[in-house]
């Protein structure tokens, strides 16, 4: 063995980068789209971070700095949704297996890595049918429940969670981590009608209000008088589910979206009422009968989540209860808004609980690879921009829709990371990846449970730029919005007129047939058409790419044409529809302004706007299909420049419904086994060079994010999380654990580890151990751990003759961590505490590299 004198530094060896290194590897992996050509998750070749000069590197950088940390992260995921179940159900036994395994298997073994799943109690839209599981009326001890959960077996939910169980507890070792199970968050839609409080004035209502699980009366829907029998059926659901063997169930939401009741399962909530439910009746039954289940509040748009979270703290009784608050993305990015929710209260958690591209259809990459292409960087722009702003953890929608994006028994239709297509119609696999599958996988594949964010400082972008016509892609919804004279989207303009037309046909929104980013471009523009694609059973007039009538969905039957007709108070836009002859059924109507509820222009159902859509044609004058085309111009002169199209009132404008949002961004995390991994964005239409730094190695290095490309850059820059070190200086010992972690005093590590820390002599040279394992024991007690100490593989011993110091033990090469050294009797005792395989020790042979800390 290797001898260390007694004048020895103190040492200890471990796989990273010191702060003295010249250099560190940077492994990275690449997602990007560069015309129809796309790259997915392929790994790049390293580079390496250096010290000292950066020849050539920007300004403009991405610098990380891994010993400021905030939030720890619990993990990622899809929700079993009923729609997830029957899709998967129509799957083979193979296909079966292969969406478990791309879902849930350890990214060495393809798989995304998810740990972090929703569950739906009792039926939402993405079910076959509206069900609970107690409908007998006034059953207030629920003794009617029915315990066996049969619809969710028979829709093949259980089985599918057991399947992600499984293959979530196979998994080995992932970036430090051992022992991973799969967390189920449990969230209801509505309780069961007989609970909630009628429904009056409404269609169908006989006089006395209506009780139904798919509306909800204002300003709540639950009835007061069914809170503690609601409270029980929680509880009652969640016992059924373990008795089924579901047993990673980790949380529940009190409400899916409790300001909304879009026409499926819902039930309206205050902040108030909800914090009352939970103080009284939520929490005592949870707390008796199901300790270990996490509470989390709201469960919707981030618009309003501050002042949810307010509401729902000040009820100091209810904020006991409350792990925090959940949050969708459907009302935009709101960061400020999560900001503030966090500041209400910082011993609270965020947690991202469903987000997806809706509305009406799946977008396949054989639809266009741009509309493909631009849904994953908005999903994926959401989950870098909430793990920004202190979300710990983040869980998509439908784990599986259909090719149609169901089934959703009121055909509120949406997008997946993956469709199921076992009938072939689309041609391809049974299971089609989407864009955002890759997407995902630059979060979850590298984000583990336990990582904890960094600090990460851009100066690429410092400012998010405001919307152009770069950022108008194909299938953009047309909403009116407030006038804005500075805004570059709300502008239009006619094309060249064609022979026989006053004002041209085409109405064009400006700047789009030169903006690299644009679909539209060098292709004529993004032309305003009604939506006839298969997906839009609604009337939705979107932009498109101008097409020449080649494609019958996009102009080939007349519905990017519009007859402009002079009416008193402005102009009357009339769809020109399909030429004599064609077919496809009718194409008619004129341009309203038509209030409706969000998810007409792919925002959340829960918010009301103005939507351009096409109705019948009324007479003229009518208001909300009048419109002011530049205010003032008239006749020719539409012709000459672009222009506004504005309501009769000149109070909105027609725009794209665009958020304005980030084109360069990223996020850093701190993972178990001391590597950081940082997820960089580029959603511009141009490649960003730039200089990566390591604050805290003094590293840095040039390079370049492509347009339209994610990456997630890996490299060790620290010491594992999970770390633990004694020292022990003359004889006071103190346990100091890796950041994060607070010092534990002497009295606390009990007899072992203080004998072990004495000063090592060579008075003591007759004592051949110094106490490793009692060590072992105490700093896995004080770290967390099990009690149990892990398996000792090195030893420390007193140095065979005098003066010399303990000697340091070669490890056999399976799983080495432990190390002691001396310097003196200065420092007598340092433990590494690790719960990871490195190899040989100490000998100098070591099977990875091995630098002084």
């Amino acid at each position: 063995p290797k001898r260390i004198g007694a004048k020895s530094a103190l040492m200890l060896l471990v796989p990273i980068a010191s702060a003295s290194s010249a250099s560190v590897q940077v492994s990275w992996t690449q997602t990007a789209r560069l015309g129809e050509k796309v790259t997915l998750l392929e790994d790049q070749t390293p580079f390496v971070l250096s010290s000292g000069a950066c020849d050539g590197c920007p300004d403009r950088a991405i610098s990380v700095d891994s010993k400021q940390t905030f939030q720890t992260f619990e993990g990622f995921g899809g929700a079993f949704t009923q729609a997830s179940a029957v899709n998967w159900r129509k799957l083979n036994a193979t296909g079966q297996a292969e969406l478990i395994r791309a879902y849930f298997a350890d990214p060495a073994d393809g798989g995304l890595g998810y740990t972090l799943c929703r569950v739906p109690i009792n039926s939402c839209d993405f079910s076959p049918e509206s069900y609970t599981f107690d409908d007998v009326e006034g059953d207030v001890a629920l003794e009617h429940f029915d315990s066996t959960v049969q619809k969710d077996v028979d829709l093949g939910m259980i089985d599918m969670i057991l399947a992600a169980e499984a293959a979530v507890e196979a998994r080995g070792e992932s970036h430090g981590v051992r022992g991973l199970k799969l967390k189920l968050l449990a969230s209801p839609w509505s309780p069961p009608a007989w609970m909630k409080l009628p429904m009056k004035g409404v269609y169908g209502d006989p006089g006395e209000g209506i009780r139904t699980m798919t509306g909800s009366a204002k300003p709540f829907g639950l009835d007061p008088d069914y809170q503690a029998s609601w409270a029980n059926y929680f509880g009652k659901w969640l016992a059924a589910y373990k008795a089924r063997g579901v047993d990673s169930l980790w949380a529940v939401t009190v409400q899916n979206e409790p300001e909304a009741s879009p026409g499926w399962e819902s039930c309206l909530w205050t902040p108030e009422y909800m914090a009352k439910f939970v103080a009284e009746h939520l929490g005592p039954t949870l707390k008796a009968t199901h300790p270990e289940i996490k509470i989390f509040g709201f469960d919707h748009n981030k618009d309003h989540v501050a002042e949810w979270a307010d509401g729902l703290y000040k009820n100091k009784t209810a904020a006991d209860y409350f792990t925090g608050v959940a949050v969708h993305w459907y009302g935009g990015l709101n960061t400020e808004n999560l900001q503030k929710a966090h500041e209400v209260d910082p011993t609270k958690s965020i947690l991202g609980s469903e987000a997806c591209n809706c509305v009406g259809h799946v977008v396949l990459q054989q639809d266009g690879v741009s509309s493909w292409w631009t849904r994953a960087e908005r999903l994926s722009l959401d989950i870098l921009e909430d793990l920004k702003w202190w979300a710990v953890g983040w869980i998509d929608w439908n784990l599986l829709v259909d090719v149609n994006g169901g089934p959703n028994h009121l055909k509120n239709l949406c997008d997946a990371n993956m469709i199921q297509d076992a009938a072939g119609d689309k041609g391809g696999q049974p299971l089609i990846k989407q864009a955002s599958y890759y997407y995902m996988g630059h979060f979850s594949r590298y984000l583990v449970p336990g990582a904890k964010r960094v600090q990460v400082s851009n100066t690429v972008e410092v400012e998010i730029p405001q919307v152009a016509a770069g950022d108008i892609k194909n299938g953009a919804a047309l909403l009116f919005e407030p006038c804005d004279a500075d805004s570059a989207v709300q502008q239009f303009r006619f094309a060249t007129p064609e022979p026989g037309d006053k004002i041209a046909a085409s109405l064009i929104a400006a700047g789009t047939d030169d903006a690299p980013g644009s679909d539209g471009y060098q292709r004529g523009g993004e032309c305003v058409e009604l939506c006839i694609m298969p997906g839009c059973w609604f009337p939705k007039v979107q932009l498109w790419a101008c097409g020449d009538g080649g494609e019958a969905d996009h102009g080939g039957r007349g519905n990017q044409k519009w007859d402009v007709q002079s009416v008193k108070g402005g102009y009357k836009l009339e769809v020109r529809g399909s030429p004599e002859g064609a077919g496809g059924g009718e194409v008619k109507g004129c341009l309203t302004a038509v209030k409706a509820e969000g998810w007409a222009v792919d925002l959340d159902a829960g918010l009301e706007v103005i939507a351009a859509q096409l109705a019948p044609c009324l007479s003229d004058g009518t208001s909300n299909q009048t419109f002011l085309l530049g205010g003032d111009g008239e006749g020719e002169s539409l012709l000459e420049s672009s222009f506004t199209v504005g309501t009769a009132d000149a109070k909105l404008c027609l725009a794209p419904q665009i958020p304005k949002l980030p084109h360069f961004d990223a996020v850093g995390f701190h993972n178990p086994d001391g590597t950081v991994a940082v997820v960089a964005m580029n959603t511009n239409d141009d490649p960003v060079e730039f200089t990566l730094k390591d604050e805290a190695l003094g590293l840095a290095a040039k390079h370049s994010l492509p347009a339209h490309a994610i990456h997630t850059y890996r490299w060790q820059s620290g010491p594992p999380a999970d770390a633990i070190f004694i020292f022990a200086q003359n004889g006071d010992t103190l346990l100091q654990a890796a950041p994060g972690h607070a010092p534990v005093e002497k009295a606390a590590m009990g007899p072992a580890v203080a004998a072990a820390a004495g000063r090592l002599t060579p008075a003591m040279a007759a004592a051949r151990s110094v106490g490793v394992a009692g060590a072992a024991a105490a700093a896995a007690a004080a770290s967390g751990a099990a009690t149990t100490p892990p398996e000792l593989l090195v030893e420390t011993t007193a140095g065979d003759k005098p003066g010399e110091g303990p000697t340091l033990e070669a490890p056999p090469p399976a799983r080495a961590s432990w190390i002691a050294v001396c310097a003196g009797g200065t420092v007598a005792l340092a433990v590494a505490l690790r719960r990871r395989s490195f190899g040989a020790v100490g000998t100098g042979r070591a099977s990875r590299q091995y630098t002084t800390l």
